[in-house]
């Protein structure tokens, strides 16, 4: 039986193992997704920003051409 009781105590530590690496990789894409959100956000800023740069180059234009 102490085979049994090795290989038992060994899929349980296994087991614990696993436990705590799913742990690390949940918090990985935790952070991943933290970071995709902040770098959606920014994307955002960057367009907001070139049409804003965009709509100002227009009115410049405009009035070089006297419109």
């Amino acid at each position: 039986m102490p085979y049994i009781e090795e290989r038992v105590s060994t899929v349980e530590t296994d087991i614990a193992e696993i436990k705590d690496r799913l742990g690390v990789i949940e918090r990985s894409v935790g952070n991943i997704e933290k970071t995709t959100a902040v770098m959606r956000d920014d994307v955002a800023e960057l367009k907001a920003g070139q049409i804003e740069i965009r709509d100002l180059l227009a009115r410049v234009v405009a009035r070089l051409e006297g419109v």
